[in-house]
Formats: structure tokens, C-alpha cells, sequence
């Protein structure tokens, strides 16, 4: 007996199988690169409800397909949406917020991430969006429920009541009304023309919006302060009152007294002008006359004696240079007693040691002759008068001071305090004090 024969398959039928199995191959294929691809990131968001959201909704960045829902599960008092990001150059930021979008009225949503990375940390992969940082649209449904809500407040009779009224002001006026649209129109074309204007206005607004939230502490103080100012204000109002209409007083006779002596006033201030600009040009020798006439009252007030009611001339006693040597002798060894050195307490030690001021036999006689009381001063070598000669007796008398350690240290400390140095502080002590000694023992 012969074995049955296999039904043959039919030839049409063994390539459309092949290429349902090729098909199927590759979706598999595709499935498992678009699920397991290296770019591919897995992040949360928690919403608090995900109406026509479903798994394999788009998920977008500016607009522009980035990745796409994977699962959608209640959790608690929402929903834990898990989706993903399939390209690798797309950052998402770690402030990043979430927002079901619908694509139209009723159809399907997708889920939009903003803003867009600029720079920054971003979210790490695994990561939750809370709550606090999703959205989601309002629903129709809710809208409508709203809508029926406000028109059911309505009381029929008020409705009424107004649409009777609107038609009495409008009967007559339909050229009024059409004129208002009119201009409605060019305002809305205007505000058009002037979006950009309006949008960085409202942009400015909301900083400064930000600026006061930020800063209620302040305003706060500065309304308290106000408060208490106007206040203040308002309790010495009868005073402020009668100050202000005495200004107001004051300021008439100013300007009645002004213009009744206009032309004196123009003479007189066109004198002081000129003296003003005179002073201004001769500043400079303004100055110097006063420095000289300081330098004059006090020579006059050494050369005066108030004890005996006379001027120190030579013929009334002993001459002014010598006297003036005599003092500043007699200052310098009480500076010494008084500072610790002993050495230099002494007439007879300045008189050795700086004899070209104090010395009384090794210089040429005085001007007015004789042997005489008149306490002559020894001279240096170079002419009396000269910048080398005094020059000769500051160096003398700064060496005989630095000879003395305590007075050395005293006169130091001074100098580094003023800035300058013992010799410069001896040079200008002659100068203050008897000048040139020779010089002016001549003159007398």
C-alpha cells in the first residue's frame, strides 16, 4: 500500500510567510535597539492625573521628539509616568519640569519637558520629576462643568433686566458703537505692531514683581516709616502751615526789596565780580604777603618787651641777636637736663661745642665795636651772610647734638615723625629762631 503524499503547499504561499517572518524579525530587531540602545535614558514624573496618556505618547523638548512614555502606574494620590530619552545629544536639566500637552481638543497628549538645557547640572538617569514641578491640562469636561456652574448662578430676572437696559443704550447709538469698534480694531492692530514692546514689558514687570516678593521686609519699613512721617506731618499741620505762609511772606518782601533796588544791586555785584576775579589773579601774592606778614608779628613780637613796656634796640640794653642766641642757649641745656644728659645741660658746653653760634672770642668783633656786653659771636671761616655759613653752623649744632644719646633719640623719633631729618630740624630752627646771628648782629 502506498503511503498518502503530503498536501503540497502552495508556491504563492512560501514567500509571503518568508516575508511575514522577515517582518517580524525586524520589529523584534528594532525593538530591542530602540529599548536597549546605549543612548537611551529611563527618568520618573509624578502627575496628579494622566487623562489620554498612554504608553509609547511622545516625549518632547521644544517641540521636537526626544523619546517616549513607557509606562504609566497610580501611586498614592497620582500617577507615576516612566518614560525614557533615546537621544544621546538631547541634556536634560536638573530644574527640568514636566507637562502633559494635548496635541488637539480631545486626541491624544504627550508629555513636553522644559526648559531646554543651556548649561548646568543636568538629571541624572533614574531620577523622579515631583509633583511640585508637572502640569496638566485642563480638561473639557471640567470647563464645560464651569461654564454650567457660572450660567446657572445667573438669576433669569437680572439677565433679563440687563439685556433690556444694553438695548435702551445702544437704541440710537449704533454710529457711537461702530466708531468705538473702529477704534477697537486700531487698538488691537496697534498693540499687534507692538507685541514685542508689550511682551518685554510684561517680562520687566515680572522682575520687578520678583524683586518686591523678595523684598516685603523692606517695603514693609519703608510703608511703617512713611506712615509715621505722614503722621507726624499731620500732627504739626497748623505749624507747618504757618511756617510755610511766613516763607511765603518772606520771599514777597525779598522780591518786592530786590526789585526796588535792582539797578544798586547790578552796580554792586558787578564790583564784586571784579574784586572776586582781581582776588583770583593775585592769589599767589596774597599768599606770600600773608606768609611774610606771619614771619614780620613774629620778629616784632621778639623784638618786643612786654615786661618793661620797650622795644630790645642796642641803645636800650642788650642787642636783640644776642639776646635771641641767649635763649635758644638756655633751651637747648634745659632740653638736655630734662631728657637725662647732664653733659650738655651746661651754657659752657654749647658755647665749646657750637662756637660759631655761641662761641664769644674766635670770630670778629661786633658791628657796634668795643669789648663791650654785647655776648659777640664767634664766626666760621666763610662770609657772614652767606648759605655756606649757615649751613656751617647747623651741621655744628646737629653734631653736638647727636653727641648726647637721649636728646640723638628725642630729635629722631621728631624727625622720622615729620619726615625729614635732625640737620633739616637744626636748619630750620636757626632760621626761625636768629637767622644768620652775624648777619643780623651787624644790622643792630
Amino acid at each position: 500500500m502506498r503511503p498518502r503524499a503530503r498536501p503540497r503547499t502552495p508556491r504563492i504561499i512560501r514567500p509571503i510567510a518568508a516575508l511575514v517572518v522577515a517582518v517580524v524579525a525586524g520589529s523584534l530587531l528594532l525593538a530591542g535597539c530602540s529599548g536597549g540602545g546605549h543612548g537611551e535614558r529611563v527618568y520618573k514624573a509624578e502627575f496628579s492625573r494622566t487623562i489620554q496618556l498612554f504608553p509609547a505618547a511622545h516625549v518632547r523638548v521644544l517641540g521636537v521628539n526626544v523619546g517616549q512614555v513607557m509606562s504609566t502606574n497610580v501611586e498614592g494620590d497620582g500617577v507615576l509616568v516612566t518614560f525614557r530619552v533615546d537621544d544621546p545629544n538631547v541634556q536634560i536639566p536638573s530644574n527640568v519640569q514636566a507637562a502633559i500637552v494635548p496635541m488637539s481638543l480631545l486626541g491624544e497628549r504627550y508629555i513636553q519637558l522644559f526648559p531646554a538645557y543651556t548649561g548646568g547640572s543636568t538629571l541624572p538617569p533614574g531620577s523622579t520629576i515631583p509633583m511640585s514641578r508637572t502640569a496638566v491640562p485642563s480638561e473639557p469636561d471640567e470647563l464645560l462643568q464651569s461654564l454650567q456652574d457660572y450660567m446657572g448662578a445667573l438669576d433669569p430676572k437680572t439677565v433679563t433686566s440687563f439685556v433690556e437696559n444694553a438695548a435702551k443704550v445702544l437704541q440710537g447709538n449704533g454710529t457711537h458703537l461702530n466708531r468705538l469698534i473702529e477704534v477697537g480694531a486700531t487698538l488691537m492692530k496697534t498693540l499687534s505692531a507692538k507685541k514685542d514692546d508689550i511682551a518685554g514689558m510684561i517680562v520687566q514687570l515680572d522682575k520687578l514683581t520678583d524683586a518686591l516678593a523678595t523684598r516685603q521686609q523692606a517695603i514693609g519699613t519703608l510703608i511703617r516709616s512713611y506712615n509715621a512721617v505722614a503722621g507726624t506731618l499731620n500732627t504739626n499741620r497748623a505749624a507747618l502751615e504757618g511756617t510755610i505762609h511766613g516763607l511765603n511772606e518772606a520771599a514777597i518782601q525779598l522780591a518786592s526789596l530786590l526789585s526796588a533796588h535792582r539797578k544798586p544791586l547790578h552796580q554792586d555785584i558787578e564790583a564784586l565780580t571784579r574784586t572776586g576775579r582781581t582776588l583770583s589773579k593775585n592769589v599767589d601774592q596774597l599768599a606770600q604777603t600773608g606768609h611774610w606778614a606771619v614771619l614780620l608779628f613774629q620778629a616784632a613780637t621778639r623784638a618786643v618787651d612786654y615786661d618793661h613796656a620797650w622795644l630790645r634796640l642796642g641803645n636800650q640794653g642788650q642787642e636783640l641777636g644776642a639776646l635771641i642766641l641767649l635763649r635758644l642757649q638756655q633751651r637747648l641745656a634745659e632740653l638736655c637736663i630734662a631728657n637725662g644728659d647732664p653733659q650738655c645741660g651746661t651754657m659752657d658746653y654749647w658755647a665749646q661745642a657750637v662756637p660759631g653760634l655761641f662761641g664769644n672770642g674766635t670770630g670778629a668783633q661786633p658791628a657796634g665795636g668795643g669789648s663791650g656786653s654785647s655776648g659777640g659771636v664767634g664766626l666760621t671761616s666763610q662770609p657772614a651772610g652767606s648759605p655756606a655759613y649757615q649751613a656751617s653752623v647747623a651741621r655744628s649744632l646737629t653734631k653736638a647734638v647727636n653727641a648726647n644719646p637721649n636728646v640723638h633719640k628725642l630729635l629722631r623719633r621728631e624727625a622720622r615723625a615729620k619726615g625729614t631729618t635732625v640737620y633739616q630740624m637744626m636748619d630750620d630752627l636757626l632760621h626761625r629762631t636768629v637767622g644768620n646771628p652775624d648777619a643780623m648782629r651787624g644790622a643792630l
